[in-house]
């Protein structure tokens, strides 16, 4: 992760000493990501002001926050993030922005560890993308009722009561993508990065590979090379890319093996993609129609 800027602590500073004047209506909890910050909302419900730091379209590999963007920090009560390494920058800007904010770690409390590289291998259990896996957004709702709970123990039950209703429909989310999914299972998948490890476990995908092992990383030649033997030997559908990236790569890939580059989005946050339930069924249909046979 780049170098957090030293204007964005100088904002930091400008913010805290206006605080009293611009005192939020709401509590404030701010999360790094849109889906993660649905999640979020899910359990806060009406009392809460839910916010999410990085800009749509924008990749947390290599967000430099502006001004503007570290200001929403500065009210913060609780600060979520993924883990693994996937937003470190956001205990740092919570420590500069907003000292008395409680970190919350949403991976750890799915069972996701640190790698040594973050995302860099995509190995299950160690991939910080576990978003993308309804099953284990499930259970990350439960800790965080704990976590509003603590905070704010007179509205505990309707925390709780909140995380249950939304662990439910994560579940059952789980199932409407799994019954989607269903007729293209065994596909394999050759997409922008490791981004989708949980997500074609799930769902019975085959992981052929990633164009960025590591993001920001440009694939050499041969790294191109080999995947497109891959392609070919596996009569690969479609090469999949990210709105937070340039698909420039993909579509050499693509051409190349004479296939078509389809978009999937692991960040949403825009019309249409952002609530965590329809950024997820957006992706199940992009894998499926371009997976699918034609």
């Amino acid at each position: 992760m780049r170098p957090i800027p030293v204007f964005a602590f100088v904002a930091c500073l400008g913010t805290a000493a206006g605080r009293g004047e611009c005192a939020p209506a709401r509590p404030v909890a701010v999360a790094t990501i849109a889906p993660l910050a649905s999640l979020v909302a899910t359990v806060a419900g009406p009392e809460w002001d839910v916010r999410t730091v990085i800009p749509p379209g924008t990749s947390p590999h290599v967000f430099e926050p502006a001004p503007r963007d570290v200001r929403r920090f500065a009210p913060a009560l609780l600060v979520v993030t993924v883990g693994a390494g996937y937003d470190d920058w956001a205990g740092k800007l919570a420590r500069a922005c907003a000292s008395g904010a409680v970190l919350h770690d949403a991976g750890l409390s799915v069972g996701v560890e640190r790698g040594d590289g973050g995302d860099d291998d995509g190995d299950l259990g160690r991939d910080p993308h576990w978003w993308l896996s309804p099953r284990r957004a499930a259970r990350a709702i439960a800790p965080l009722a704990e976590r509003f709970a603590a905070l704010d123990p007179p509205r505990a039950d309707g925390y709780l009561r909140r995380a249950r209703a939304g662990a439910a429909a994560l579940l059952a989310l789980d199932a409407e993508l799994a019954a989607l999914l269903l007729p293209v299972k065994g596909a394999t998948v050759v997409a922008a990065h490791n981004s989708w490890a949980y997500f074609i476990s799930d769902y019975g995908l085959v992981d052929g590979g990633a164009i960025e092992t590591a993001p920001g990383r440009e694939p050499s030649a041969r790294d191109l090379g080999k995947l497109l033997d891959l392609v070919r030997a596996r009569r690969v559908r479609a090469v999949f890319a990210e709105p937070q990236f340039s698909p420039a790569a993909a579509r050499v890939l693509a051409k190349d093996a004479g296939i078509r580059v389809a978009f999937v989005d692991p960040i949403g946050g825009v019309p249409g993609r952002a609530d965590y339930a329809d950024l997820l069924r957006y992706d199940a249909r992009a894998f499926r129609e371009a997976l699918g046979t034609p």
